[in-house]
């Protein structure tokens, strides 16, 4: 059996196995699999992006395709591009470590689906690559776009806001701050190079963020908004310097919509502030899809990945900010937060083997019968519950669980781990 590429978001793996024949190999399947005259490519701004950049469009236009090189760009701008032009390659590992790096596919404006990603490995591993007289290379600025798609949906706002910004010297620098800014916000905007050099984690968790914390409860700033790697996620500090909690972001900006999409590890506390909520499994691509299918009003994940389909559909950090900002203005953000009941949770990661992943899940499935299989195996008891999965896009095993009580959770914890443990190797 071939090995896969494709994770829960897309490709990601250390540098150096991101080889000059392996990425020739896989832009080369990725244009044989497409159809479209032009294909955008975008990048993040790490220091081995230039470099796969470099290699990808080689591939790209060595199968007859012309490319459309954007620079560097948030993905969701890449996304919206990929509206335009069909196919649409981003260079990035999100929130993964600098010596990491990888890939994201769109296709007219979402990322490619499960099924067309099999396609593209079935394609890389047959060698079968179409070739064809190489097409042009041109640029084109869609940071502009981006910016007036949002400022059209979310528009000024009623009174000034003074946000603090954390880029996290990712790609978000080339938007978001200038986004606020025409909206009407006095913007503190840190850690804006471009530069490759990463000031913290890139993954927007407390720890992570501990110094930007304190830099917001110091500004003076009446919230605070950090970006990941690539700017696909946004989360939200309040005021007080307090990260706020991924679930209750989540179940701010689905409060009061009629129809909710998120995933199986989401908090109990959005089933309160929407009058519907549909859950799928972990992935912005699923929650996506589920959106569109269900005509929903707004998709989520725990993890600062949001979809607004009145804008399109595609987790984008930069309009995430303008929301919050927006309901920050209008005096809406921290009246709903307060009113959002808070379950204690946890989210545990526990390093395990790529190849030990399916044999864990498979073991669990079959010792545990009453469950919820829709990702991984989640155990729903009268006090809360506990899911257990592997990670798509890291050599970690996950562990999520949330209780009516701290009692409640710490039990339901230290089951999962019993459950999880003895089983990796």
């Amino acid at each position: 059996m071939n090995p896969k590429l494709f994770g829960t978001s897309g490709i990601r793996r250390k540098v150096d196995e991101l080889t000059p024949e392996f990425v020739r190999n896989l832009s080369m399947a990725v244009g044989t699999f497409s159809q479209d005259k032009d294909i955008a490519v975008g990048m993040d701004t790490r220091k081995s992006s230039p470099r796969l950049k470099g290699e990808l469009i080689s591939g790209l236009t060595s199968c007859g395709h012309g490319v459309v090189d954007l620079g560097i760009v948030p993905t969701p701008t890449l996304a919206l591009a990929s509206q335009e032009y069909g196919t649409g390659v981003m260079i990035t590992a999100s929130h993964n470590p600098p010596d990491w790096n990888g890939f994201k596919l769109c296709s007219a404006g979402m990322a490619l689906s499960p099924e067309k990603e099999a396609e593209i490995e079935k394609i890389f591993h047959s060698g079968g690559f179409r070739e064809g007289p190489p097409g042009d290379i041109k640029e084109n600025n869609y940071i502009e776009k981006h910016t007036d798609l949002i400022l059209k949906s979310v528009g000024t706002l009623p009174r000034l806001v003074k946000v603090l910004l954390d880029c996290a010297n990712g790609s978000g620098s080339t938007l978001t701050p200038q986004l606020l800014e025409k909206m009407g916000c006095e913007v503190i905007a840190i850690n804006t190079e471009k530069s490759g050099e990463f000031p913290h984690g890139l993954e927007p968790t407390a720890e992570n963020l501990k110094d930007v914390c304190s830099e917001v409860k110091n500004s003076g700033a009446e919230i605070g908004i950090a970006h990941d790697g690539d700017a696909d996620r946004s989360a939200a500090i309040g005021k007080n310097g307090e990260l706020i909690e991924w679930d209750s972001l989540l179940a701010v900006l689905a409060s009061g919509k009629d129809k909710v999409v998120t995933t199986v590890d989401a908090s109990m506390r959005i089933d309160a502030v929407a009058k519907e909520v549909i859950r799928t499994p972990i992935g912005d691509v699923v929650v996506a899809s589920a959106v569109k299918r269900e005509n929903a009003d707004f998709g989520g994940e725990p993890s600062g990945s949001f979809i607004f389909p009145e804008v399109h559909l595609f987790p984008d950090g930069p309009l995430t900010a303008a929301k919050i900002v927006s309901l920050v203005s209008r005096g809406e953000f921290y009246e709903t937060l307060s009113s959002i009941k808070s379950y204690p949770m946890k989210r545990l990661k526990i390093p395990c083997e790529e190849s030990s992943k399916q044999g864990i899940m498979e073991k669990l499935k079959s010792t545990i019968k009453d469950a919820d299989y829709t990702d991984g195996v989640k155990i729903n008891k009268e006090n809360g519950w506990f899911l257990i999965r592997p990670s798509g896009t890291e050599p970690y095993m996950r562990i999520t669980a949330e209780g009516e009580n701290q009692i409640a959770l710490d039990d339901l914890v230290i089951e999962a781990s019993e459950l999880l443990e003895p089983l990796i190797i």
